[in-house]
Order: structure tokens, then C-alpha cells, then sequence
């Protein structure tokens, strides 16, 4: 991981296809700060490295949301 990121974990709720998870991590991968985001379908969990700015965390939320799910920000803001 790239110094002074950030990383942070979202519980998903009720997207457990592959479709779903691809679909979150594309967009998420055009958020601007966002480094790595991973979708862990079996978990109910993206893993997220970012640059901090927790404006993303909330674009990835509103993704998740708008396709039809379930996303709350679990942990924020660790190195």
C-alpha cells in the first residue's frame, strides 16, 4: 500500500453476485482518491484504500445505494 493512504471497510448489504461486486468496484475505481477497492461478496464487505478524503467513502455508499443495496461505512480513516 501506497504511504499516507488510508483504508476503510463498508458492510454491504445484500449484494452477494458477482455482477454486483464487479459493478461496485468499476465505479468505484473512477472515484477520484480511491486506490484499491475490493468487493468480498462471502464477507459483505469492500475494502477500501483511499487518499482520505471521506467524500469518497460517501460516492461508494451512493453507488452501492443506487443499484439497489445496502452500504454503511464500518471503519474509517486507519493507515
Amino acid at each position: 500500500m501506497e504511504k499516507n493512504l488510508k483504508n476503510a471497510v463498508i458492510e454491504l448489504n445484500g449484494a452477494h453476485c458477482t455482477s454486483c461486486a464487479y459493478t461496485i468496484e468499476h465505479l468505484g475505481r473512477k472515484i477520484q482518491g480511491i486506490h484499491h477497492i475490493h468487493v468480498d461478496a462471502s464477507k459483505s464487505e469492500i475494502h477500501i484504500d483511499y487518499e482520505g478524503n471521506l467524500e469518497a467513502l460517501e460516492s461508494v455508499t451512493e453507488i452501492v445505494h443506487r443499484i439497489g443495496y445496502k452500504a454503511v461505512v464500518r471503519k474509517k480513516g486507519t493507515s
